[in-house]
């Protein structure tokens, strides 16, 4: 091992044998960096170790870029710092939220398969409706009110004649049914916002077989 530079405190650049070549050993980096280089004797001490060569003239220093960091990179994504690449990231999943939410949307239309429906479905919901909304009282009126212009029909009358008077032309003209043409006429014309339900169902029976009754 030859010193080529030393001070009092051991030598900081030798040169040695190391098989077949040559090592030049130097413990530290500082006189190599852009701060060190320009004290002291470091630029002279760098050129002449370059500037060492084999007997066969052939330099003993040689740099090795990959490992300066010429040959070997990270790529683009090293360049950016750890929140952008978060926000990249972000950026990156709402569009792929936005794509999969334009698929969807405007997708091919499937359509609508519906199967029979049966006129039972109707009024169970239209029951359920009314029950819930407490409105037999419209229910009534609304009964009331068809069997009156049924009532003035089978009696030769318009339909928005006065109930009185299509019972006493509905009693004229069927004599035996009087007294029930009278008391359902009435009861079509009763003011009972709130009647029961079994109240509005018994009277609905009644209107249906009277108007039977006179239409046969």
């Amino acid at each position: 091992m030859a010193r080529l530079f030393a001070d009092d405190q051991g030598p900081t650049l030798v040169c040695l044998k190391c098989g077949k070549g040559t090592v030049i050993l130097m413990p530290g980096g500082w006189p190599l960096s852009n701060s060190g280089i320009s004290r002291g004797d470091n630029l002279a001490i760098m050129l002449n170790a370059l500037d060492y060569r084999m007997p066969g003239g052939k330099p003993v220093v040689t740099f090795d870029e990959f490992h300066h960091g010429y040959g070997s990179g990270k790529g683009i994504m090293s360049l950016i710092s750890t929140p952008a690449k978060l926000g990249l990231a972000e950026m990156f999943l709402a569009f792929l939220l936005i794509l999969a939410s334009g698929l969807v949307r405007f997708g091919r239309v499937i359509p609508l398969s519906e199967g029979v429906r049966q006129r039972g479905e109707y009024l169970s919901s239209m029951s359920a409706l009314l029950r819930k909304a407490r409105a037999t009282g419209l229910v009534r009126a609304e009964l009331g009110r068809r069997f009156l212009a049924s009532m003035a029909s089978a009696a030769g009358l318009p339909p928005n004649a006065h109930p009185r008077d299509i019972a006493d032309s509905a009693s004229a003209r069927y004599p035996a049914k009087a007294r029930e043409i009278h008391e359902l006429c009435d009861a079509a014309n009763s003011t009972d916002d709130h009647p029961s339900e079994a109240a509005v169902l018994a009277l609905a029976k009644k209107w249906h077989k009277l108007r039977k009754e006179l239409t046969k």
